[in-house]
């Protein structure tokens, strides 16, 4: 596949420069958060809910871009998935997408191998990015968390709300009526109060853990699925993209989708866990 790396947007208020001066990580601190949508309303097995974290976490600023695909390996997904998505002018800056969950949990742990941290995932040696659909779908499931690890990992869904928390007024990215059809290159619109870009838009976000029912009670350190629907193995994908309205970007929205889906509006984001100061 031939990339053509060039600035692609024609809107005057957005810069793709602004990666090269802003923190490529920031850190959710521990301590209890309020997450969902507000005054009870009950949205797509969604309430409001109390979520205590009893560890801190570095979560990427940015969606994984082009370049920090390359920096961990050369094997570039289709960037259209072998659909018929209109091409367009890409850059290093646009998140990489085509992405399914199987394909990212093995980036994960190739960039905490090369980062120097301990993997967060366990899988079996014959789980790799070059797994096919029927084998990702059917083993994502035995991926084991390693709780106790520092590496590179995806977020809980818990943890992505926390960090996604927006100022409705004043945070949007790209949706719909403003992409032109296509994803752009990442942090160009102002971050939220964590310092996160594209926390709405631009592509949905893979979670670690299956989706499944809320529980009506105060949770503490949700790394797992809480009440799993019968016979369901999607994974959440959250933040909506540039394929979305903009009434779907709420960071509490949770569509889902099989392991193995590899979209044009699906990409993704690593956190790590902050077991000490040293972490």
């Amino acid at each position: 596949m031939i990339v053509l790396w060039l600035a692609c947007t024609s809107n005057p208020s957005v810069s793709t420069d602004r990666t090269d001066s802003i923190p490529s990580v920031v850190t959710i601190p521990s301590g209890t958060y309020q997450i969902g949508p507000l005054d009870g309303i009950i949205v797509s097995h969604t309430f409001q809910r109390s979520v205590t974290l009893t560890y801190s976490f570095a979560i990427q600023t940015t969606e994984v871009t082009y370049a920090q695909w390359l920096e961990v390996t050369p094997d570039i997904p289709n960037q259209y998935c072998d659909s018929n998505v209109q091409p367009h002018a890409m850059s290093p800056k646009h998140p990489v997408r085509c992405v399914s969950w199987c394909n990212a949990v093995v980036f994960a742990n190739q960039k905490s191998r090369l980062d120097s941290y301990l993997p967060a995932y366990d899988m079996t040696d014959t789980f790799t990015a070059d797994v096919d659909v029927i084998y990702c779908n059917e083993q994502a499931q035995f991926v084991r968390l390693n709780q106790e690890a520092n590496g590179w990992r995806l977020p809980t869904e818990a943890e992505w709300e926390i960090a996604a928390a927006t100022e409705e007024s004043t945070s949007i990215g790209w949706y719909r009526e403003n992409s032109n059809g296509h994803p752009n290159p990442v942090a160009q619109f102002k971050p939220n109060k964590w310092g996160l870009y594209d926390t709405q838009g631009n592509v949905f976000e893979w979670i670690w853990e299956r989706f499944g029912d809320y529980e009506m009670r105060t949770i503490t350190d949700p790394f797992h699925f809480e009440v799993p629907l019968e016979e369901v193995y999607t994974r959440p994908i959250k933040g909506g993209s540039y394929l979305s309205p903009k009434s779907a970007l709420a960071p509490y929205n949770r569509p889902n989708a099989s392991p193995s889906m590899k979209h044009p509006a699906i990409g993704f984001r690593l956190v790590r866990t902050k077991l000490s100061n040293a972490s």
